[in-house]
């Protein structure tokens, strides 16, 4: 009942980058890397940071001056306790939401090492570059094209660092070939970038 209310408050909050797309694949590679590590997790505690963790981010509870994590994990209680998420799992909620960035460390809960590295992964490969430039003009992280290539660029180099598990490096891996695959072709096709 309560991920029927969760997900039906969550539909409206659309972004080209971090809305309700990614909020689904998040949860979807949390529970696969899990699975690829054959570990038990709190799916619940996954499902809620999972659709939650960008709240912050988003208008009306959005506050410029708090980091939308931060933010995000202010506003946690207030929504799933009325939706009668189980208490006792608010806290993992919160944990998992802390260290979601990839600017951030985990903790050392097994779910909250897992989000960090699926929402780290989103940030990498052909999505990676997607939601890169679909925020391109709206966005201090791309205020125009040639930002967004270096910001590409800067996370071809820095993210695959920041993943934690073997299957997410795994991964990473293979997400970090494609960004740079995408750059060469890039490159060729604008004079070395010159001609964005």
């Amino acid at each position: 009942m309560w991920k029927q209310q969760l997900l039906a408050f969550t539909e409206q909050l659309k972004h080209p980058a971090w809305g309700f797309s990614h909020f689904q694949r998040i949860y979807e590679l949390s529970l696969q890397l899990a699975k690829e590590q054959n570990i038990d997790v709190d799916q619940d505690a996954l499902f809620a940071a999972a659709y939650l963790h960008d709240i912050g981010a988003f208008e009306p509870h959005r506050q410029p001056e708090i980091d939308h994590a931060e933010r995000s994990i202010q506003l946690i209680e207030e929504i799933l306790t009325p939706m009668g998420f189980p208490v006792e799992k608010i806290p993992l909620v919160k944990d998992i939401i802390s260290g979601h960035m990839f600017y951030e460390n985990p903790s050392a809960r097994k779910e909250s090492i897992i989000f960090h590295d699926a929402d780290v992964l989103d940030f990498m490969g052909i999505i990676g570059v997607t939601r890169l430039l679909s925020i391109v003009g709206i966005s201090d992280w791309a205020p125009d094209l040639k930002s967004a290539i270096k910001r590409i660029q800067q996370f071809i180099k820095e993210l695959p660092e920041k993943l934690h598990t073997p299957q997410a490096r795994q991964i990473g891996k293979i997400r970090q070939k494609e960004m740079e695959t995408f750059l060469e072709i890039l490159s060729k096709e604008t004079r070395n970038l010159e001609a964005l």
